[in-house]
């Protein structure tokens, strides 16, 4: 199997996601195009048996333990919460003098000074009401029923609470930035979505692809070309 120059392409969690949450994305993924790896954070999966971090920040620090920064050159891609571990952890690389990732990849989450209304809404909400917006936005598991989903709905908690008081301050990183939105997503706006220019020196570019909030995951190989594509303007 032939991989693309810039094999690894490490992605981060979602709000209550793990590395099984990925795993029909990583199938679908065309290795001609990179190698997606899965980090697993903190008081998930294989890393159940940690205390889960108390904050975006020290999430960030606590992912980087479980990302080679030092072999082929790699890209960091995060997925709604995931995009500011993103950031986070190239803040530290930065600070540390670590080798930094060719770019980074923003995908369904709005610029970091942005918290959405449904964000605000659903804190609000029982364990039911809060499992009901989740079906409907497409982030429940297939074949996860409410009886089962006591653990699933505490760490959506658990993240939802360390992203709530996440303060991204102004600081720029040196790494380009791709952002990807879906045509359907109700947790982005164009607007928002643009701000991600404010975050990095280099280029910033917003890319589009049908689908709702979790369209990467139905869709991989749009991503993988999208990636693909900025890669060759970027680097």
């Amino acid at each position: 199997m032939t991989y693309s120059t810039s094999n690894n392409i490490f992605l981060l969690p979602y709000g209550g996601g793990s590395v099984a949450s990925f795993r029909s994305y990583v199938a679908g993924f065309p290795p001609t195009h990179g190698r997606v790896i899965p980090v697993e954070i903190p008081g998930r999966g294989t890393r159940s048996h940690e205390d889960p971090a108390k904050s975006i920040e020290e999430c960030a620090r606590l992912v980087l333990q479980k990302i080679d920064t030092t072999g082929a050159p790699y890209i960091l891609h995060g997925h709604c919460m995931g995009a500011l571990l993103a950031l986070e952890a190239i803040k530290l690389l930065e600070a540390s003098g670590e080798p930094l990732p060719l770019f980074m990849v923003a995908s369904g989450r709005n610029a970091p000074r942005h918290v959405n209304g449904w964000l605000r809404r659903v804190a609000e909400l029982d364990d039911r009401g809060l499992f009901q917006e989740l079906q409907d936005l497409g982030g429940v598991p297939a074949g996860l029923s409410f009886a089962m989903a006591q653990p699933f709905l505490g760490a959506i908690r658990h993240d939802q609470a360390m992203f709530s008081e996440y303060d991204p301050g102004h600081r720029k990183i040196s790494v380009p930035i791709l952002v990807l939105a879906g045509r359907g997503d109700k947790m982005t706006t164009a607007a928002a979505l643009a701000d991600w220019s404010d975050y990095s020196s280099k280029l910033a570019c917003l890319q589009w692809l049908e689908g709702e909030h979790y369209f990467l995951l139905q869709q991989p190989q749009c991503v993988a070309q999208a990636i693909q594509e900025f890669r060759q303007r970027a680097v």
